[in-house]
């Protein structure tokens, strides 16, 4: 038996090592987007839940003329003007509230 030369090709050898880390990365992302396809709507469904929860709490503490005006905003089909979210906002603080004096 004949002694044979062993070349190496550095090109060969690192172009299939970019493809494996290649394909190793485009493995990652895919299971990362089916991971967010199962993930996502329970994340949403969480939050919705959780909202829902905090609007239930603010909306014991308030006036039923407050509610009413609220709600007949939200329920028109126009955005919502800047003195229109002024009148809300300073509708919602208490009366007895003193403001804070600067120093």
């Amino acid at each position: 038996m004949k002694h044979q030369q062993v070349v190496v090709d550095y090109w060969t050898m690192l172009k299939t090592s970019a493809l494996c880390i290649l394909l190793a990365i485009t493995g990652f992302i895919f299971l990362r987007m089916v991971q967010t396809i199962f993930w996502l709507p329970k994340r949403f469904k969480q939050n919705q839940e959780r909202l829902e929860a905090i609007a239930k709490q603010y909306g014991k503490d308030m006036d039923p003329e407050e509610r009413a005006e609220i709600e007949k905003i939200f329920d028109s089909n126009e955005p919502l003007t800047e003195e229109q979210i002024n009148k809300l906002l300073d509708g919602s603080r208490p009366a007895d509230a003193e403001p804070k004096k600067q120093q």
